[in-house]
């Protein structure tokens, strides 16, 4: 596998994208500490452990360079036994993102660029190039400004996308359309992938885990007629529909039942 092209600062407590490092350099910003300091501008704050938030760096032909950063806090007693109880490992602060975004670039899947990882003791943060001039799948849909071929080139991306996404071993588990972008200039590009917290990889998918990604994006898209998602998901499969893939079907179904339940419950 290709090297990473990374530098280490602040005795290893800080790894950054080699291309960016000189303006992090410029602002003082290659130690743990000064980027968990950083000021910056709350984008999302869902969870008082996870709070990302947006900077912005001005480069010496004064223009500014924009970016996000995700600071991990300690972990609640809760987020370790939960998923030990479900027989899976914790994937806590920012290390698993980091590692999930280098390895969709190393498999050609796009997402954001990673630029930086930083540990501050039990702290731990994670630094990503803005994707300007983006929308997220889920605003564009909302407006319901898109044309009919538009739309169609934009579901089969999506499709095609997903299913590489799943023949490579990837798994997202929040794979609602709020975690896809394009650009606004060209909504009909491939998406990128964000929020690779949860993402798992093995060498093969369990069916469980394609249910799960299929029906977080069936919930996340139920504004799109059923006969559309039906077709989504006949080429995300890349063939017709077949009597054994009647099972796929009602799983998926059920799943988004599921979570339009577990939502309304929490009022998410």
């Amino acid at each position: 596998m290709k090297k990473r092209p990374l530098e280490v600062h602040d005795a290893g407590r800080v790894e950054i994208f080699a291309e960016d490092a000189p303006l992090f350099r410029e602002h003082g910003l290659l130690s743990a500490e000064s980027l968990w300091h950083l000021s910056s501008e709350t984008a999302k704050n869902l969870r008082a452990e996870r709070v990302t938030s947006r900077f912005e760096l001005k480069q010496a032909d004064g223009t500014l360079r924009r970016f996000y950063i995700k600071r991990h806090s300690p972990s609640s007693l809760k987020e370790w036994i939960k998923p030990l109880l479900r027989g899976q490992w914790p994937q806590l602060g920012a290390q698993h993102e980091w590692e999930a975004l280098w390895l969709f670039i190393e498999h050609q899947l796009p997402t954001m660029q990673p630029v930086a990882l930083f540990r501050h003791g039990r702290y731990s943060g994670l630094v990503t190039r803005s994707l300007e001039g983006s929308v997220k799948l889920s605003e564009l849909f909302r407006r319901q400004q898109l044309s009919a071929p538009q739309e169609q080139l934009l579901l089969e991306n999506v499709a095609r996308l997903t299913a590489r996404m799943h023949g490579q071993g990837f798994h997202h588990q929040d794979y609602y359309l709020g975690h896809l972008m394009v650009p606004e200039a060209d909504v009909t590009a491939t998406p990128w992938i964000i929020d690779l917290g949860r993402v798992r990889h093995c060498r093969k998918l369990a069916r469980r885990w394609i249910v799960k990604d299929l029906a977080q994006l069936n919930y996340s898209a139920l504004q799109i007629s059923g006969l559309k998602r039906l077709r989504f998901l006949k080429l995300y499969l890349g063939r017709s529909f077949g009597q054994h893939d009647l099972s796929l079907i009602r799983s998926i179904m059920s799943k988004t039942s599921r979570i339009a339940r577990h939502s309304r419950k929490n009022q998410l």
